[in-house]
């Protein structure tokens, strides 16, 4: 009977020891999803420069927003705030190293498909001198809303060239 009890001892604590490892490797892949979602938002993986755009309105943009050239993902919005002395929205955000924008590039507001969420549109100008990190981009469009944009379909011309 004595022996019985022994041999379940050890049994119990190679149970409990078990359970500290699972929950520590439980521990260490949460911590590591939670490493790489912090990196993928805040842009981690690249090497990105800051620059500011300035918007009448900033109307359906979020911290977190991608910022696209062409199509493509080259950056993403990292701060949006109001200017209390010229009541314009200033729009931090980053763009790849890799890129060098003209300094006549402009900046939009717009959603790049119907189901997406709003993301600032780069399109690159054509001068021959470039942003410097931390430039200040005054080159803006108002973001137009799908409301708007269907109503100046409906009532108006569509873009359509008129005869």
């Amino acid at each position: 009977m004595v022996r019985g009890r022994i041999g379940q001892g050890a049994s119990m604590a190679r149970e409990r020891s078990g359970a500290i490892i699972s929950s520590g490797l439980v521990l260490l892949v949460a911590g590591g999803f939670c490493f790489y979602a912090r990196a993928s938002q805040s842009g981690g993986y690249h090497d990105r420069y800051p620059v500011t755009a300035r918007f009448v309105s900033a109307n359906g943009l979020s911290v977190g927003a991608d910022v696209a050239m062409d199509g493509v993902p080259v950056g993403r919005v990292t701060s949006i705030m109001l200017d209390p002395t010229t009541y314009m929205a200033n729009v931090g955000f980053t763009v790849d190293r890799t890129l060098s924008l003209p300094e006549d590039t402009s900046i939009s507001i717009g959603s790049p498909t119907l189901t997406a969420d709003n993301a600032l549109m780069i399109e690159a100008g054509h001068a021959t001198t470039m942003l410097r990190p931390g430039a200040v981009i005054t080159n803006t469009r108002e973001p137009v809303s799908l409301e708007q944009q269907v109503s100046n379909y409906i009532f108006g011309n569509g873009g359509l060239p008129t005869d």
